[in-house]
């Protein structure tokens, strides 16, 4: 989904991932060393969890919802949306040592950007709905970048609501439509 509104020139677009729930996990890390791996498409779905270690930077799933944007897109949309964040639950009563702190971060943020030297962008997406491209077609000649599958936690797959999901009734309905379809009828 995308909008675009003329008036102000905020801009959004999202993502809601479709389809079957995979059976594992999956987490992706990229190291960025270059202008060309900023550039690289990157989808972050909305069960996606995102870490800079460099950074000490985690930001939970659900965050930022699902995007469709670059590397750099993405990291900017996280120095936005804390600035959002920090100006509206601090205001003014922020005193000068955590405005410091908090422009110092900032600066480090914005010093990914610049590539001053190489970071690691990860993102653990517990439905693997996520995605960095490579630089070249085949993923594994692409040695920036890890895909690492994993079996989902219990309490993973609590926030997805996958403990207590029962299909039983669905999946009796669905077997006897299969039947009724797949009957033969004299005529």
């Amino acid at each position: 989904m995308a909008s675009t509104c003329d008036a102000c020139g905020y801009r959004n677009s999202e993502l809601k991932p479709g389809g079957r729930i995979p059976e594992k996990g999956k987490r992706i890390a990229l190291t960025v060393k270059n202008i060309s791996d900023l550039s690289r498409d990157l989808i972050k779905s909305d069960t996606a969890s995102v870490e800079v270690p460099e950074l000490g930077l985690e930001l939970a799933s659900g965050t930022l919802g699902g995007v469709v944007t670059t590397v750099e897109g993405l990291i900017t949309k996280i120095s936005e949306s804390l600035e959002r964040v920090h100006g509206f639950t601090l205001g003014d009563s922020l005193d000068d040592s955590k405005r410091a702190k908090w422009q110092e971060f900032k600066a480090r943020l914005n010093k990914l950007l610049s590539l001053e030297e190489p970071w690691t962008l990860i993102l653990d997406d517990a439905l693997a709905n996520s995605f960095v491209a490579p630089v070249t077609e085949d993923i594994k000649d692409d040695d920036q970048m890890t895909f690492e599958e994993y079996e989902r936690s219990w309490e993973q797959n609590e926030e997805l609501g996958l403990n207590d999901i029962d299909t039983s009734s669905a999946d009796a309905a669905y077997n006897s439509t299969d039947m009724k379809m797949g009957e033969k009828t004299d005529v």
